[in-house]
């Protein structure tokens, strides 16, 4: 029988009654040594269940899971963590756990089984199908709708276009040029305010973004159970910032997010509608005062995507019917802030559910082992990443190869193309980078869309430093600390995690489109810190100090030099 935490927490007696020598009962209380037999009397029932269920996991779907997942699948905790990494088989092991509990005969309708996107349901049902076993796979926003009909509760639920709606038409009636960040456009001296704000601020891309900070606020603001009265908490906290005009830009701000809620808020009343965070909220009470079917397993996966209010529902379920809990996701890969995700959710999943075990899958199949001690360096220079150790059996030695041009990619597009064999896939940070692009041999997307998918190589445009470069400096905006944990917050943290997940699409190589003349300062750290990145494509400056790059042979061959060595000792293979 397997043991799990809590049940050494809950009742101790009723563990140490599983053990049959009644001395060595006496002795386990007596010296405190419950927890060590605990681990070796699950070390032992994995073990059997290994051997009893063999033939199940060594074919999931044509594939052989291994020790870890194994040991994933057969846990019986009470609250699990799975920290997949990217490439590491997460989909499989969910498959594995589904399949190992309908075949020691729990019903498929007793699994509540969940995803965030329509896309990744349909997937897994589909393979669950494959396997033969017919069940439902929920979004958090399908499952609230659930529940609120089965008890009889008709909402309309608004799908984000509202909001959006709002926002677009506060900034373009809100002269906002005073408050937008240190864009170049910004200061025009004594001009025509009115033409500036109507034929210039309203055009920009950054404006868009700015509508983007504004929805991503809201959105976590109430994912995480805000209300109108915490507007006056912020202010006041917002008094205490020294810089001046930090200060008036975030007070400016929050006045005018103030608005926004307001409107937002009466609008959805005005249309007798709820939006996805108010519905959670309404799901959250139905389960709480009238129950939910008697799940007897919760499975959920890309749980990095999650905001408290997800989380709340999670819990209450788990309360009302008792249900084991396994969430997976990584945190390393958390790109959807926009959206209301809040990481730390993730990161807190120990406080959120006591007594949980959490495991990590950390052998990957997809990256090979260079690029993943790249990244890895790169993903953890944020000490609020859980720590990984990444491990794969590929080898590539030269996995970035570096291609710059002057001021468009297309200048050395044709090279690149060339340069590939095997399908590419072409991410952009920004759908503006990718407009009316095609590739023969692949696809074309940003980034965010990028997640879960995989290719032979990987093309990254927009790779300069810029407002709307890679990575994109308007959405670290620290207003957003008003709503999230902030205080310990790395440079660019979520841009960092997105720049991760396009990086780690690949089978094979990355190649790098940069620009010479102002190149991304990820791209810059990549290559200050790490000597196997190949320059496919001369630039003319060195990345570090803006010197000039130069041919030159050495020991081991050909590589690129800074003309201001020995002040500069930065060096690059060249091929």
């Amino acid at each position: 029988m397997y043991v799990s935490r809590l049940d050494v927490i809950e009742n101790k007696d009723k563990v140490v009654s599983l053990y049959k020598n009644e001395k060595r009962k006496t002795f386990l209380i007596k010296n405190k040594t419950v927890e060590k037999w605990v681990l070796h009397n699950n070390k032992k029932y994995i073990e059997e269940k290994k051997k009893e269920f063999k033939w199940l996991l060594d074919n999931i779907n044509g594939y052989n899971l291994d020790d870890k997942q194994r040991e994933i699948v057969l846990s019986e905790e009470d609250s699990t963590l799975v920290l997949a990494g990217a490439g590491s088989g997460k989909t499989l092991t969910i498959l594995g756990r589904i399949l190992y509990l309908v075949n020691k005969g729990i019903s498929p309708t007793d699994i509540l089984c969940i995803s965030f996107t329509n896309a990744a349901c349909q997937n897994l049902k589909r393979r669950l199908e494959k396997m033969g076993i017919l069940m439902d796979v929920f979004t958090f926003h399908r499952l609230g709708v659930t529940i609120l009909k089965d008890n009889g509760l008709g909402f309309k639920v608004e799908t984000g276009k509202m909001l959006s709606k709002v926002v677009e038409n506060y900034v373009e009636n809100d002269k906002l040029v005073d408050i937008l960040p240190d864009f170049e456009f910004v200061d025009v001296g004594d001009g025509d305010f009115d033409f500036l704000h109507r034929e210039i601020i309203l055009k920009t891309s950054e404006v868009n973004n700015l509508k983007l900070l504004l929805i991503t606020f809201i959105n976590l603001f109430k994912g995480n159970g805000g209300g109108l009265e915490d507007f006056d908490n912020f202010l006041e906290i917002n008094k205490k910032e020294k810089d001046t005009f930090k200060r008036y830009k975030q007070e400016r701000l929050l006045s005018l997010l103030r608005q926004i809620y307001e409107s937002y808020t009466y609008l959805l009343h005005k249309n007798k509608s709820i939006d996805f965070n108010d519905m959670l909220a309404e799901a959250i009470k139905v389960v709480r005062q009238k129950g939910i079917f008697n799940y007897k397993y919760i499975i959920v996966d890309e749980f990095q995507d999650s905001s408290l209010v997800k989380c709340e529902l999670l819990q209450e379920i788990k309360k009302v019917t008792g249900a084991k809990l396994l969430v997976v996701g990584d945190d390393f890969q958390s790109i959807y802030r926009f959206t209301g995700a809040n990481l730390e959710v993730f990161l807190n999943f120990s406080k959120l559910f006591p007594y949980s075990k959490i495991f990590k899958l950390e052998n990957t199949y997809r990256n090979s082992q260079e690029l993943l001690d790249i990244m890895g360096k790169f993903i953890l220079k944020n000490k609020k990443q859980m720590v990984k150790k990444l491990k794969s059996p590929i080898k590539n030695n030269t996995p970035i190869y570096i291609y710059y041009y002057d001021k468009s990619y297309l200048e050395v597009w044709d090279m690149v193309i060339k340069d590939i064999d095997g399908e590419v896939l072409v991410i952009g940070r920004n759908n503006r980078d990718i407009k009316n692009l095609t590739v023969k041999n692949g696809e074309v997307m940003t980034a965010h869309k990028s997640k879960g998918l995989e290719a032979d190589n990987v093309i990254i445009l927009n790779l300069e430093d810029g407002v709307l470069g890679f990575p994109n400096k308007i959405v670290s905006d620290d207003l957003l600390k008003f709503v999230i944990d902030l205080d310990d917050s790395f440079p660019y943290e979520e841009e960092r995690r997105l720049f991760y997940v396009a990086m780690t699409r690949t089978k094979n190589n990355n190649y790098l489109l940069v620009n010479k003349n102002k190149p991304s300062v990820f791209v810059q750290e990549l290559l200050k810190e790490n000597k196997n990145i190949v320059i496919r494509h001369e630039a003319h400056k060195c990345p570090m100090c803006q010197g000039k790059l130069v041919k030159r042979t050495g020991k081991y061959g050909e590589f690129y030099g800074c003309t201001n060595y020995p002040k500069c000792n930065f060096t690059q293979k060249c091929q």
